[in-house]
C-alpha cells in the first residue's frame, strides 16, 4: 500500500491511497468466495453455484462490495500510517478495486499547527464591582412594583408613569389615515378601548409620554410620533405620525407601604429585604466581572495567533450555537421570517463565534501541555 498527501485547504489533507496488485487481488478474492458462499440462483445449491455465472448475475453488487471491502481493510491503517493528526475523515472519492488494481481517495481533517502565543502576564483591565446605595434601592424599589395594587382611578386623578390606561386614538401621516398607508398596521394606527400600562416599551413611546398628567375624558391632538427605520412596520419606517389620543378611564398603580411590601416578601423588616438585595447584587457584581475578565483574556489571548481549524470541529460548534439560538428564538419572540432576512448574517455569526471556539480550544489545550497541568481524580470523574 502506498500513500500520497496534499493539503488543498486549512486543516483538510487529500489522502491518495494505492494498494498493490497482490493486496487489491486478495481483497477481490475475497468478495468472490463471500459472493459465491451466499449467492442464491435458480438450480443450485447455496455454495454451489459457479463463479462465471456469481459475476455474471451480481457484477453491480459485488464491484460496490469490493471498494466497501478495501475501504474497511485499508483506510484506517493507511490515515494512521500517513498522518498521525488526523482527527476525522470527512469524505471519500474516487474508490475503485479490481483483481489487477485497486485505490481510493480519502479527505481528512487533521490537527493544526501553531506557534504558541505568549500567555503569561496578559494585561486584563480592572473594573469596579461596587454596590452604591442608589443601585440597591432602585432594585428594592422595582421589587415593591411587583407587590402594587391597581385600583379605578377617583374623579379628578391624573395619570401617572405605571397606571393602566384605556385610550382610543387614532393616526394620521401627511393628513392620511395610517390604516390606509399600512392596514396590517392596525395596532398603531387606531384604537379603540385599547388598554396599555403607561411603562417604557408599553406602547408608542410619545403617547405614553403624553398620557402623563391627563385625566379620564380628556382628549389631545398633536400627538406626534415618528416610526423606527429599521422595526417599524413596512410602509411606516422613518414616518412622521400625528394622533389624536381619548383617556377612557385608567387604573392608579397603588406601592405597598413599607409595612404591606415587608409581609409581602415575607420578611421580618425592610432592612432585611435591602441586606439580602444587596448581597446578591454584590455576588452577581463579582461573578460577571469575573466573566468579563476571562473574556477579556480571551479576547487578548486569540489577537495573538491565527490559524486554520478543522472543519469537522468548526460544523458541530456551529450547528451548536445556531440549535442554542433556535431555543432562545422561542423566547425573544423570533420567527421564521426573521432568519430567513437574516440568513446570510446569522450563518456568518455563527462560523465565526465556533471558529473562535475552536481555536480556542486548542490554545487552551497547547497551554495545558505546556504547563504539564493534569486533571485531579476528581475532575476525571
Amino acid at each position: 500500500m502506498k500513500t500520497e498527501t496534499k493539503k488543498p485547504d486549512k486543516c483538510n489533507v487529500e489522502l491518495t491511497v494505492t494498494l498493490e496488485p497482490a493486496e487489491a487481488a486478495a481483497v477481490i478474492k475475497e468478495v468472490e468466495k463471500s459472493f459465491v458462499r451466499e449467492a442464491r440462483l435458480p438450480g443450485f445449491r447455496p455454495g454451489k453455484a459457479p463463479l462465471p455465472l456469481i459475476k455474471r448475475e451480481f457484477a453491480t453488487q459485488m464491484k460496490l462490495e469490493a471498494e466497501r471491502a478495501m475501504l474497511r481493510k485499508y483506510s484506517t491503517e493507511a490515515v494512521k500510517q500517513a498522518l498521525p493528526d488526523a482527527i476525522d475523515v470527512t469524505s471519500v472519492k474516487e474508490a475503485v478495486c479490481t483483481a489487477e488494481a485497486g485505490s481510493f481517495t480519502l479527505f481528512v481533517d487533521v490537527k493544526p499547527t501553531f506557534k504558541l502565543p505568549t500567555y503569561k502576564g496578559l494585561k486584563i483591565s480592572e473594573k469596579d464591582t461596587k454596590i452604591t446605595d442608589d443601585q440597591v434601592n432602585e432594585q428594592v424599589e422595582r421589587m415593591r412594583v411587583g407587590c402594587a395594587k391597581y385600583e379605578d382611578a377617583k374623579e379628578g386623578e391624573a395619570i401617572a408613569v405605571g397606571d393602566f390606561v384605556q385610550i382610543d386614538y387614532t393616526g394620521t401621516i401627511d393628513g392620511k389615515s395610517i390604516l390606509e398607508i399600512a392596514p396590517d398596521a392596525k395596532v398603531v394606527a387606531q384604537g379603540t378601548g385599547f388598554w396599555t400600562q403607561v411603562e417604557e416599551g408599553r406602547f408608542l413611546q410619545e403617547i405614553l409620554d403624553a398620557l402623563v398628567g391627563m385625566k379620564a375624558g380628556e382628549t389631545k391632538e398633536e400627538v406626534k410620533a415618528k416610526f423606527s427605520k429599521d422595526s417599524a412596520p413596512e410602509g411606516l419606517k422613518g414616518k412622521k405620525a400625528v394622533y389624536t389620543v381619548t383617556v377612557k378611564g385608567f387604573r392608579k398603580r397603588i406601592l405597598p407601604d413599607d409595612k404591606a411590601f415587608v409581609e409581602a416578601m415575607k420578611k421580618e423588616s425592610i432592612e432585611q429585604i435591602v441586606g439580602e438585595v444587596r448581597e446578591r447584587m454584590e455576588k452577581s457584581a463579582v461573578e460577571a466581572e469575573a466573566v468579563r475578565r476571562e473574556n477579556e483574556a480571551v479576547e487578548l489571548l486569540l489577537k495573538k495567533v491565527d490559524f486554520d481549524v478543522p472543519n469537522c470541529f468548526v460544523e458541530r460548534a456551529r450547528d451548536a450555537y445556531l440549535n442554542d439560538l433556535l431555543q432562545r428564538a422561542q423566547y425573544m419572540g423570533l420567527n421564521a421570517e426573521y432568519f430567513e432576512q437574516n440568513r446570510d448574517k446569522i450563518l456568518k455569526d455563527a462560523t465565526d463565534h465556533a471558529e473562535k471556539q475552536v481555536r480556542l480550544m486548542y490554545v487552551l489545550g497547547a497551554i495545558v501541555d505546556a504547563e504539564k497541568i493534569e486533571a485531579t481524580d476528581e475532575e476525571k470523574g
